[in-house]
């Protein structure tokens, strides 16, 4: 179930303006995660017009609010499918078809900051992406 593109703006404490808005709306009609670029393109065609540092600039604050998730293996951005679950979420990135499935798991953030802190380094956040094919695609 898609949340209300209002609620998770006011549930982050952000302002409803139309760029956050429409973002948020066309990210809702992508199946996996876009390039801001692609994004652009992908509203452009749809009517809605705006420039590419407008799109970076509402990308990087929904990003730093937990309404987005930039991808670390290719820098592409996807809403957030979980954004009651707090804490570390994960993915699963189907190079063939594009989905990405999102998971939260405690586990796994717990075994990352001990691996941090083994190395004497203090992250900042930590992202785990899992590439390869789903099943899906494999049948």
């Amino acid at each position: 179930m898609k949340i209300q593109q209002q609620s998770m703006l006011q549930i982050r404490g952000l302002k409803q303006t139309g760029p956050r808005r429409m973002i948020i709306a066309a990210l809702q009609r992508v199946r996996g995660a876009i390039a801001p670029y692609d994004l652009q393109e992908k509203m452009a065609k749809c009517g809605q017009k705006m420039n590419a540092v407008t799109i970076y600039r509402v990308l990087r604050a929904l990003e730093e609010h937990g309404i987005v998730h930039r991808h670390p293996c290719d820098g592409h951005y996807s809403l957030c499918t979980l954004p009651d679950q707090k804490g570390h979420h994960g993915f699963l990135h189907c190079h063939s078809c594009g989905k990405i499935d999102e998971f939260p798991d405690e586990r796994l953030c717990k075994i990352e900051n001990q691996i941090a802190r083994s190395a004497k380094f203090k992250p900042h956040e930590h992202v785990s992406e899992i590439t390869g094919v789903c099943a899906s695609c494999l049948s």
